[in-house]
């Protein structure tokens, strides 16, 4: 079947979006300058943001900059806001660079790059004290920030006699300034990205990048730019629609079907942008219906197959899962979340599909729900997922999101060796006797490929059915059959996965997550640890069945707060159901956006809201 074989790593690592990277294992630096107050409050943590119309080069200019910063060194967390629309809106990326490792954005700016009216307008309250703007002298700019560089980012381009879609080089160049004395890590970018182009428009590019960052210099006269590590460890940077895959791939993924909706549509472009090198089948579907069925109809066949959706498509895909629950086929399914009801707010980000992932189809039937926090986390999991599929012959989701999808981390670099691939009892030979769906103790019979074999028959139905896969309608041979499939449920509970633990062992706070939340949380954690409140992060990157591990940590003394991207308190209301516990409050956002350690220690202080 050719399941155990890796594609000769392709992979991601050889993507735009992931990139191999010597970075520096940071250690402290604090020698600066004391007149530095006026471009940053603490060069350890620098927060670009960088605003602007759907249109005007703005995921150049990010992408620029993602990649020049992991060269340098530093640690990034890169977070992406656009609207949904194909040109206009007000779009922008939030770049956090640090001497330390870094797990999520935070509030205030220290040097905003405006290409529009819109991105001063919003973010320069946002800024912080000291903090500097760069855009256009002809925007209109509150005065009470008096640090602000004029640059016309689209005239300069001109000057340079190039086109104005060379401004994002331009606004990539004036951004270096203040991280290097050089454009070297600009300028190398530019050859990599543009080397298929010709030499001329490498040539116009580094030009353009080189009058924007000049212009700065000529502006500001001291400069004393983040610290760098001093010493070298190899990372990488990658966000979160690609790990998902990557780890899909690793894990032996040989099929995959979707239909197209944000946030989940990196993933397919992912894989169909390798599935001849990794000799994976990849098909777009007419609708999420025809998606979903068709993994399933592949999963049948035998091979690892997938797919990968949004809420919307999700619930259209509902009652495929209850016939892969009933006819036993393994088949993993992304929900890429995002906020509802209906098509909602379709580029932005909400944790408000877990309990429908938890309680998906119509009827009882094993399943298990997997929900990563990371990129690193995302890549690993996935090999869990096909794992539990496989060896449960059930539906396993994966619950992702648009921050996780959209957000670049750097993370350590990534071991596909560390994916066991483990397809549970699969049978390529069987005699006349088989029975597709034989009892047994553990729940989980025989699964033969059909096709393979001498004489062995796989008969397999969505109708309740016997042993023999035949339709029965029996009250006997339906409890037979249902307790069979559930006990499945008890080998899934065992191998749950545990919480991930981070922080005081004697927590006055206990901060409960899942998915995207955990690098907010863990840095909450830390902020409120400095301010002498010992605190613990507890991660579930599974969710259903939830571990029982989780019942020790309700009997620490901290006060319980259940965090969650969510109006209705979902994870707080699946922990209620599951397990008879109620946490002492919970924090809670809703408005389509993640949260900032900020927005979680505040709501921590003020003592959460009032458990449900």
């Amino acid at each position: 079947m050719g399941q155990t074989s890796v594609c000769p790593y392709i992979w991601w690592l050889g993507v735009i979006q992931t990139i191999t990277i010597y970075i520096n294992h940071i250690m402290y630096y604090n020698q600066f300058t004391n007149n530095r107050k006026e471009v940053v409050s603490a060069l350890n943590n620098f927060n670009i943001l960088v605003g602007g119309e759907a249109g005007q080069g703005l995921v150049s200019v990010s992408n620029m900059l993602i990649k020049a910063v992991a060269k340098q060194g530093w640690y990034l967390f890169a977070q992406q806001d656009y609207m949904s629309r194909i040109r206009g809106g007000h779009n922008f990326l939030r770049l956090r660079i640090s001497d330390t490792p870094v797990y999520c954005c935070e509030r205030g700016v220290d040097l905003l790059v405006a290409l529009d009216q819109e991105s001063l307008t919003q973010h320069q309250q946002e800024l912080n004290e000291g903090a500097v703007a760069i855009a256009d002298a002809q925007l209109a700019y509150s005065k009470e920030h008096e640090h602000f560089i004029g640059i016309s980012f689209a005239d300069v381009a001109t000057n340079q006699g190039q086109p104005k879609i060379m401004a994002n080089a331009v606004a990539a160049g004036a951004v270096w300034a203040f991280l290097a004395d050089n454009l070297t890590a600009i300028e190398d970018v530019i050859k990599e990205t543009f080397a298929a182009k010709g030499e001329a428009i490498v040539d116009g590019n580094i030009r353009c990048a080189e009058a924007g960052f000049n212009l700065v210099r000529t502006n500001r006269q001291q400069f004393v730019h983040p610290p760098k590590p001093q010493t070298h460890n190899e990372l990488m940077v990658l966000k979160g629609n690609d790990a998902l895959p990557s780890g899909a791939l690793a894990a032996g993924l040989k099929f995959m079907s979707a239909y197209p909706m944000t946030p989940s549509t990196g993933i397919t472009e992912f894989i169909s942008t390798r599935s001849e090198e990794c000799s994976v089948v990849m098909e777009q579907t007419e609708d999420e219906i025809a998606a979903i069925n068709m993994a399933i109809g592949a999963a049948y066949a035998g091979v690892r197959a997938m797919t990968a959706t949004s809420g919307g498509g999700f619930a259209l895909m509902t009652e495929a899962l209850g016939l892969a629950g009933a006819a036993e086929i393994p088949v993993v399914v992304i929900n890429a979340q995002r906020p509802g009801p209906s098509t909602g707010l379709p580029t932005r980000t909400e944790q408000g599909d877990l309990l429908f992932a938890v309680y998906s189809g119509s009827g009882d039937y094993p399943k298990a729900v997997l929900a990563p926090g990371d990129v690193e986390e995302a890549f690993y999991l996935m090999g869990t997922a096909f794992n539990l599929a496989d060896q449960f012959h059930t539906p396993v989701i994966v619950l992702s999101d648009q921050h996780l999808a959209d957000s670049y981390q750097t993370i350590a670099p990534l071991d596909p060796n560390k994916i066991v691939i483990d397809r549970g009892e699969l049978l390529f030979d069987a005699g006349p006797d088989y029975q597709r769906y034989q009892y047994t103790e553990s729940g989980v019979s025989p699964r033969l490929v059909p096709g393979f074999g001498s004489s062995g028959l796989v008969v397999s139905a969505g109708d309740e059915h016997g042993q023999d896969g035949h339709l029965i309608e029996d009250a006997e041979t339906r409890r037979l059959m249902m307790e069979k499939r559930m006990r499945k449920l008890d080998g899934i509970r065992a191998m749950t996965l545990d919480p991930l633990v981070y922080g005081s062992p004697d927590p006055e706070y206990i901060l409960i997550g899942f998915g995207s939340t955990k690098g907010a949380i863990r840095e909450a954690v830390d902020l409120l640890s400095q301010q002498g409140l010992p605190a613990m992060a507890v991660h579930l990157p599974q969710v259903y069945p939830l571990p029982e591990k989780l019942r020790k940590i309700w009997q620490l003394s901290g006060k319980k707060l259940v965090v969650e991207n969510n109006y209705t308190g979902q994870l707080q209301k699946l922990i209620g159901m599951e397990f008879a516990l109620a946490p002492d409050g919970s924090v809670r956002k809703y408005d389509g956006r993640p949260f900032s350690p900020q927005d979680i220690v505040e709501q921590v202080l003020q003592g959460g809201a009032a458990s449900e």
